[in-house]
């Protein structure tokens, strides 16, 4: 059974997203990960994606995006609107991720909402 996301790329993002005060990593219907560690545990012994949870600026509410793998890409997609969006970004340029997320995410926003700074 192949993993939904790789342990590699879960550890990598897990790196950046742990750089970020707003943005947080969960696993499906749990609580956001507290430390880089939580998720390297995690990872080694679930198969299945990730969540980055994503606030809107100002607000209380958040967007998830569904992360997985896909040869040497991670994929994210937006599943908090009704047209599901995706962005994809090569494991080489992980540290870009959080740049394409929030174009996503926000184009995918009513006029005058956005997304949390990272």
């Amino acid at each position: 059974m192949a993993h939904e996301i790789e342990a590699q790329h879960a550890k990598a993002l897990a790196q950046v997203i742990d750089q970020s005060s707003h943005w947080k990593l969960q696993p499906e219907k749990k609580p956001p990960f507290t430390s880089v560690e939580q998720v390297n545990d995690y990872v080694m012994t679930h198969n299945e994606p990730l969540y980055l949870r994503v606030p809107l600026a100002d607000e209380d509410e958040h967007l998830l995006v569904k992360v997985t793998s896909s040869d040497a890409d991670i994929v994210f997609t937006a599943i908090s609107f009704d047209q599901p969006a995706s962005t994809r970004v090569h494991t080489s340029h992980l540290k870009l991720a959080t740049s394409a997320i929030t174009e996503m995410l926000n184009d995918g926003l009513p006029e005058g909402k956005k997304v949390a700074s990272f």
